[in-house]
């Protein structure tokens, strides 16, 4: 039986976003922040500072002391790619790092004693297999701390300077309920962007985002383009879809395409969470998010297994290094009063199978059953425990928890079984984060103060299904310099 083939016909629909050619509704003359030639520049002056710096300092002192032309690579090449490599975890090269804060400075100086440590462990493992370390430790050592005060000194006045401090204009599109939300999130974050906010849905052109002391809606979401035309000479960094996009009519959609194809970029209120704050708002996301590319550590046994590996080795060294320090707490603990040292508790783990925690005991015995979250200035909480629970000394006993396998190093917070029971019937995709083992430190503990509400346990959240999707060992390393960072100056609770 034969069949009649005709060709297909076209068609004249066209889907209403790209009804118009996207170059024709393209602001002419506008500046784009992100990517631009003078932020690239700065970055690669930045690295190229860096590198001569330690190689000046490290060849200047080495020719003071008498040892002339006998530095080595693995004296020169191999640090600078150390610190490099440590300094590019904590955003060291990232435009958008606020580079004048003290937040900064602390991990800057931080990620700068890590790497001395590793360069001094890698230069002294190439000289055991028959390299030589030419000049002494205490060169290595002077050069490290030149290094690190010079290459903070050196980011602190070029961000000052004209050629990075700008005021960048973050374009934000909003209903009233999404501005609200936004500037909310905005304002717990560090990097600081000029915001402008136009008005869809129920929001009104000059009332305010999210409260008296928040911006204005400056425009209706129409004008856009029209505001883009008059600011010619700003220079604009993103625009933000923040309102659901049934708020906003063909036009508007068919402007941000264009402007997005013109490189400067346009992010859904998702997107933008995820690309700038590295958090994932669990209430945004599709029902088939899970789908989606990454879970890298839940999808293939390599990444787990390597993980694995890292946990034994690190949490051994890490047990045998302290335990002097351990010791020394068990017996504070003690000497404060009757009791236990350990207090062990059933948390929720990997797949919500069930293990028992330990921590030093920083709490009156039996107090833990009055209430399920501590609060500033808790009675419960012993003197002494205070301190531990500041410094996260009182988690150190974990390490017993990773080497049985139950928990890892980096990853979301093991929780009480009677939380994990209440947050999964309130909190959508709370039970994702039992896809990885629980953690000591994770992404959520560094970037979010003690969680004391189920509202803490929502924003802690949209940090773990970020880690848990984006997982990366260069992602586990800034876990731990921040978590160096978090204990040094006490944001526990």
């Amino acid at each position: 039986m034969s069949v009649s083939r005709r060709p297909m016909e076209a068609t004249n629909t066209v889907p209403a976003v790209f009804s118009k050619r996207p170059a024709s509704l393209f602001p002419a003359g506008l500046k784009v922040a992100r990517g631009s030639l003078r932020e690239r520049l700065a970055m690669l002056l930045f690295l190229v500072l860096d590198s001569l710096c330690w190689a000046g300092i490290y060849m200047g002192l080495s020719e003071l002391s008498g040892d002339f032309n006998r530095y080595g690579w693995s004296e020169v090449i191999l640090p600078t790619a150390i610190c490099v490599f440590c300094l590019s975890l904590i955003g060291a090269y990232n435009s958008r790092s606020d580079m004048r804060s003290l937040n900064y400075a602390s991990e800057h100086l931080i990620a700068c004693l890590a790497a001395f440590l590793f360069s001094a462990l890698m230069v002294y493992l190439v000289a055991s297999f028959g390299g030589a370390v030419a000049s002494s430790r205490s060169i290595f050592g002077v050069t490290f701390l030149a290094f690190s005060l010079l290459t903070l000194a050196q980011r602190k006045l070029l961000y000052n300077s004209s050629l990075l401090h700008r005021n960048r204009r973050l374009l934000v599109i909003s209903d009233t309920e999404s501005g609200e939300r936004f500037y909310r999130n905005y304002t717990l974050n560090s990097q600081k962007q000029n915001l402008h906010f136009f008005a869809v849905g129920d929001a009104t052109v000059g009332s305010n985002v999210a409260g008296p002391d928040s911006p204005t809606y400056s425009a209706l979401a129409s004008d856009i383009l029209k505001n883009l035309k008059e600011n010619p000479d700003t220079e604009h960094e993103a625009i933000v879809i923040a309102a659901p996009s049934d708020r906003l009519d063909n036009n508007i959609l068919n402007s941000l395409v264009a402007v997005h194809f013109q490189e400067l970029p346009v992010y859904t209120m998702h997107s933008f969470f995820e690309s700038y704050w590295q958090k994932m708002p669990p209430d945004l996301l599709s029902r088939t998010w899970p789908l989606d590319s990454g879970f890298q550590l839940v999808q293939h046994s390599a990444f787990a297994s390597l993980k694995r590996v890292f946990d034994i080795v690190l949490a051994s060294c890490t047990l045998v290094l302290v335990s002097p320090a351990l010791a020394f707490v068990a017996l504070l603990i003690k000497c404060e009063g009757k009791g236990p040292v350990i207090f062990s508790q059933t948390r929720v783990g990997q797949h919500g199978d069930l293990f028992t925690l330990y921590k030093f005991r920083t709490m009156i015995v039996g107090s833990e059953f009055k209430g399920l979250y501590t609060t500033e200035g808790d009675p419960r909480v012993t003197k002494l425990g205070h301190w531990l629970r500041v410094t996260r000394l009182d988690e150190l006993p974990q390490l017993w928890n990773v080497l049985r396998g139950e928990m890892s190093l980096i990853g979301p917070r093991a929780e009480w079984i009677k939380c994990v029971e209440q947050y999964e019937t309130v909190i959508p995709y709370y039970h994702f984060r039992h896809l990885v083992r629980p953690g000591i430190t994770g992404w959520a503990q560094v970037n979010y103060s003690y969680g004391a509400s189920v509202n803490d346990t929502l924003e802690k959240l949209m940090y773990d299904l970020y880690y848990i999707r984006h997982f990366s060992l260069a992602l586990d390393a800034t876990v731990i310099l921040k978590t160096l960072h978090v204990m040094i100056f006490g944001k526990g609770r």
